[in-house]
């Protein structure tokens, strides 16, 4: 069955209206029975609605509530990625891998090194990022959207992550780090708000000053293996190997 986010404005006492955009996707693209089909609603708090599609108001398809359920839990250890400024094209498959894999919010910086060296938040940009991470959320059964944080600098973004219970910075400078595994994670088992931050550096890699900087807000290094991995893997392999802890320590 379709799911989509929608804003808790657009569900007002068991009515609900989908905006333009995805009034014409269930119209034009899924090409649902608009008063027939029923979908899933969300509404980015953590509840499912059961939606009986009703008809056209105007442009807009509505619908009505039909039944309601709490939806999929997000992993019991919130996740949260911190990646460089990159190509549009790797930036939007970071976003989209990273949120299915549960990433909970995206901490997008610029470092000494990064590919993209621009500070200035541009709209239409982060619409198209939002977007991606929604979708994402939709196709894997997420109930709540990734939070995506603006571009800040390399030391600002070191200053944000003060409430994470765990830090850790993936960096292949050094031959004597201890590779990530299940261990790595056991100080989150007794911590209140069981939360972590992986950070990845960028195409050109960190400098030894900026993962000393990190140390220094209380990052830890990690190594993935003996393999160099691209930024966008790392990313992706970081966040999947953390998932995969997280997920066994909860079982």
């Amino acid at each position: 069955m379709e799911r989509f986010f929608l804003h808790p404005d657009q569900i007002v006492e068991g009515a609900v209206t989908f905006p333009e955009d995805l009034s014409k996707q269930i119209r034009k693209v899924l090409r649902l029975d608009i008063k027939k089909d029923a979908v899933i609603v969300l509404d980015n708090t953590g509840w499912e609605y059961l939606v009986q599609l009703d008809g056209l108001t105007g442009n807009l398809v509505t619908g009505h509530i039909m039944d309601k359920q709490a939806g999929r839990d997000e992993p019991f250890i919130h996740l949260s990625l911190a990646y460089s400024l990159t190509r549009r094209e790797k930036i939007e498959w970071i976003i989209q891998k990273a949120t299915e894999l549960g990433i909970s919010r995206f901490y997008p910086y610029i470092s000494s090194r990064s590919l993209v060296q621009d500070l200035k938040t541009n709209r239409a940009r982060q619409d198209r990022l939002e977007s991606i991470a929604r979708e994402a959320s939709e196709q894997s059964l997420r109930a709540k959207l990734p939070e995506m944080l603006p571009v800040s600098s390399y030391k600002d973004m070191l200053k944000g992550t003060s409430d994470h219970d765990l830090k850790l910075i993936a960096w292949e400078g050094t031959a004597i780090v201890k590779r990530i595994c299940s261990d790595t994670l056991q100080p989150l088992i007794s911590a209140d708000l069981k939360s972590l931050i992986l950070l990845i550096g960028p195409e050109g890699g960190f400098s030894a000053e900026e993962v000393k900087l990190a140390e220094e807000f209380g990052f830890q290094q990690v190594s993935f293996g003996n393999s160099i991995l691209r930024m966008e893997t790392a990313c992706i392999a970081g966040s999947a190997i953390l998932r995969n802890f997280v997920d066994s320590l909860q079982n």
